[in-house]
């Protein structure tokens, strides 16, 4: 039996991508699965074993404590399969890179780009951040056993680093059982039958909450009263704190509702009821070649889409006009499209049969296909050189 460990000292051990479609499924296929990442205690989970590094929130300078745990992890486990999802895990990575450790770095974004806006980081010194992550990539990956990317345009990037053969493309197309929609569907409706609208994946600058705000606003000047449904987390640390405190207030008042993070379940059960999906996110180079889980997830339970007018995020909606686009980080604009769905039930219902047929095309099970091979492939791999060899039969 392959065992395999999926490290995170960034995610939630319940994180959508690492557990609900990575672990989750490969534990149903009968590998053996740990989830070492942020987590409240010890436990079995639907067949996946949660070991926590540390719990959830606090501030950055508590991830320093959950690197040296993870890096511990990685020297005792000798002979696992270690899948590694955050950047900064690449620096721990290195002691374990030399002995031979079996290591899979997972591309969840496109880091240097990303990092490149991080509000975290000092203005004047993204740049160079950025740059030294770039180099840090192209040292140490050549190292590592594979590599998993979220979209197909990061290929070249990793391909050139590391291998083709050694690349799996691991989509974020839903994971969700026949069982799990059965639920959703059949829950108690949150809002007592009232329409709503629904927001995964928090509340944040460069997710561009105030534009949310401004939809919501325009909604509520025109007499809707359907609330926006904001699941997530919410850290409004890229803007200064006066504006803090205006856009929380003006949220309440223009009717979002800030869940918080929330079980998988719970949204599933919040987008099963909904009447329309909505995407926000900032004008910046790692959104414009992304692909978010929650477009996939909207149109699995057959939501219309009100989305930025970003990169491929917009081909895709384009292509299946399962959504309408507005100019990105124009609030009024998304607001306008928003009202004209409100009040347009057969487009609303037209545009909704759409992305039910474009859901029924992006399912994981070929996503988890694709990581099994990857994981077949490394499991007798050898150590050459600065890099592995392995069998190209099994290659994905």
């Amino acid at each position: 039996m392959i065992r395999v460990i999926h490290i995170s000292t960034v995610h939630s051990a319940y994180d959508v991508r690492i557990f609900y479609k990575e672990a989750r499924s490969l534990a149903n296929d009968g590998y053996d699965i740990v989830v070492a990442a942020l987590a409240n205690g010890a436990k079995v989970h639907q067949g996946v074993h949660i070991v926590p590094l540390g719990k959830e929130g606090g501030s950055r300078w508590k991830r320093i404590a959950r690197v040296f745990r993870a890096l511990f992890l990685m020297l005792r486990e000798k002979d696992s399969i270690l899948h590694l999802h955050d950047p900064e895990l690449l620096l721990a990575a290195i002691i374990p890179s030399f002995l031979h450790r079996k290591l899979i770095f997972d591309v969840h974004e496109f880091y240097v780009a990303h990092i490149a806006h991080a509000v975290w980081i000092p203005r004047w010194l993204r740049g160079l951040v950025s740059h030294s992550y770039d180099w840090l990539e192209r040292r140490i990956l050549p190292r590592f056993s594979g590599i998993v990317i979220a979209v197909e345009s990061m290929r070249a990037r990793y391909a050139e680093i590391i291998g083709d053969e050694r690349v799996a493309l691991v989509r974020n197309f839903p994971c969700i059982s026949p069982s799990d929609k059965h639920q959703a569907l059949t829950s108690a409706h949150p809002f007592g039958d009232r329409p709503y609208i629904v927001h995964t994946g928090g509340a944040s600058h460069l997710r561009s909450f105030h534009v949310m705000v401004e939809a919501a606003e325009l909604l509520r000047r025109y007499q809707c009263d359907w609330p926006i449904v904001n699941m997530g987390e919410v850290n409004l640390s890229g803007y200064d704190p006066r504006q803090r405190a205006e856009f929380m207030a003006r949220a309440a008042a223009a009717g979002i509702h800030n869940l918080g993070s929330v079980q998988q379940e719970v949204a599933w059960r919040y987008c099963a009821h909904a009447e329309i999906g909505l995407i926000f996110l900032a004008s910046v180079e790692n959104y414009k070649r992304a692909l978010p889980i929650k477009l996939f997830e909207y149109w699995f339970f057959g939501l219309p889409v009100v989305a930025p007018d970003l990169g491929e995020l917009a081909r895709y909606i384009r292509r299946w006009g399962a959504g309408l686009l507005f100019p990105a980080e124009d609030g009024a604009a998304a607001g306008e499209l928003l009202l004209s769905l409100v009040r347009d039930p057969d487009l609303r219902a037209r545009i909704a049969r759409r992305a039910s047929e474009a859901g029924a095309h992006f399912d994981f099970a070929p996503e988890a296909r694709s990581l099994r091979s990857l994981y077949e492939q490394i499991k007798n791999a050898r150590p050459y050189g600065r890099r592995w060899a392995v069998d190209k039969n099994c290659a994905p």
